[in-house]
């Protein structure tokens, strides 16, 4: 073999175990439907109780979520680069079950098909293909293939949160920023 074959070899037998690394790291991902979205702000009532994704659950970590006294933390990067303080609440309809998740994102509207991604305290929710809400349980979205890429999504949407958090000027908040509208919208 020459040298060229043998490279990209290694390159793809890489790119193939980090892929299973991150997949077998997990994120258990669900598909369903945006049934509803409401906007309000960090500290309204109507979050109590909910789910709480993104860089704002991140931000939050192990506080009493029905109270979300660290709001602030989850939008003071926000903030900062917008002045906006929105939460969406997202009424998630999955196999029959309403699921409600806020995040400090929007741009996803009602009826769009979503994962909702979660690792450990972890949720996101992200746009996807409808084929996943239209077609659950097939062959096809079921492979090791379509598996390993939405896993490999997940957690590369996740990394680009961690970054928001831990960015520390307005570059780096400003290229987190972007990253998490890239990775995760």
């Amino acid at each position: 073999m020459n040298l060229i074959k043998v490279t990209t070899m290694v390159a793809w037998i890489s790119l193939a175990v980090t892929l299973n690394v991150k997949a077998k790291e997990g994120h258990d991902i669900v598909y369903g439907n945006v049934a509803s979205v409401l906007i309000t702000t960090a500290d309204s009532k109507i979050l109590e109780g909910t789910i709480v994704g993104g860089a704002l659950g991140l931000a939050i970590g192990d506080s009493a979520l029905y109270t979300l006294n660290g709001a602030a933390l989850g939008f003071a990067i926000t903030s900062i680069m917008e002045g906006d303080r929105r939460v969406f609440l997202y009424t998630i309809n999955v196999d029959g079950n309403e699921r409600k998740i806020a995040m400090q994102e929007g741009g996803i509207g009602e009826g769009r098909c979503v994962a909702i991604e979660t690792q450990g305290k972890h949720t996101n929710v992200r746009g996807v293909s409808s084929a996943f809400c239209q077609y659950k349980g097939h062959q096809v979205l079921t492979s090791t293939e379509v598996v390993t890429q939405q896993q490999f999504q997940a957690q590369q949407c996740k990394e680009a949160r961690e970054l928001v958090l831990t960015a520390k000027n307005d570059k780096e908040i400003d290229h987190a920023l972007v990253k998490v509208r890239a990775l995760c919208e």
